[in-house]
């Protein structure tokens, strides 16, 4: 679904307190990777989930009460996660047979966090001849490198990082991307042009992934320090 924007977070060492603490599970995908996204059903994109009212990135150790979400759909309906009738409607507007998980440990794809630096997705923009919006990256971190070349993070695998007063991550890996990068967060349009210029020209990899190695709250505003 819609990722949302944040201007502080816990970071732990399963990842972003809250992130990807739901999903989906397609009952008929027997893969290792058995998400119901975006790549089923395009428009998953569109449902806004928001944390309700009780969830902080101050609490360190969040309470169930405290895990409370609401989906709005393109049609202005508001679900609970956990409602019956959310399942439903995913189920009758995608034709897949789904049911819902939930872990405190976030169920990330490869790493606990994702990192991309704007001179990347900027370079990427001008070759595929279209402004694109962070969003479709769907990452964690969004950073503005002092160093400005296209692709910088790619450099710092191996490295550490401190985000702020105390967190500490380890670049460990390139993120290997998928069609998801084709999809405008605002309208579920594809445009087939962005993954493709990212497969041929950059081996299908754009921004890296990373490893906790101290938690702590992080800041929107916080600088970053690469040692």
């Amino acid at each position: 679904m819609a990722g949302e924007e944040l201007t502080e977070a816990r970071v732990m060492f399963s990842g972003i307190l809250g992130d990807r603490v739901y999903a989906f599970i397609d009952k008929e995908n027997k893969s290792d990777f058995p998400w119901m996204t975006g790549r089923q059903g395009h428009e998953m994109i569109l449902l806004r989930p928001r944390w309700l009212d009780g969830f902080s990135a101050h609490d360190e150790i969040p309470g169930a009460e405290q895990y409370a979400i609401e989906v709005t759909t393109p049609e202005g309906e508001k679900f609970r996660v956990g409602d019956d009738r959310l399942t439903e409607y995913i189920e009758r507007r995608f034709r897949h047979s789904v049911r819902l998980r939930f872990s405190e440990r976030s169920m990330t794809d490869s790493r606990p966090v994702s990192i991309l630096g704007l001179s990347t997705l900027r370079a990427i923009s001008g070759e595929a001849g279209m402004e694109l919006d962070v969003r479709r990256f769907r990452e964690n971190f969004y950073i503005e490198w002092a160093d400005s070349r296209p692709f910088f993070e790619d450099q710092l695998i191996g490295r550490e990082l401190q985000v702020g007063e105390k967190v500490m991550l380890q670049i460990v890996k390139k993120n290997a991307r998928c069609v998801m990068i084709n999809l405008d967060p605002d309208t579920a349009k594809t445009s087939p042009q962005i993954f493709e210029r990212v497969s041929r020209g950059h081996d299908g990899c754009a921004g890296v992934y990373g490893a906790v190695l101290r938690e702590g709250i992080v800041h929107a505003s916080d600088p970053i320090y690469a040692i």
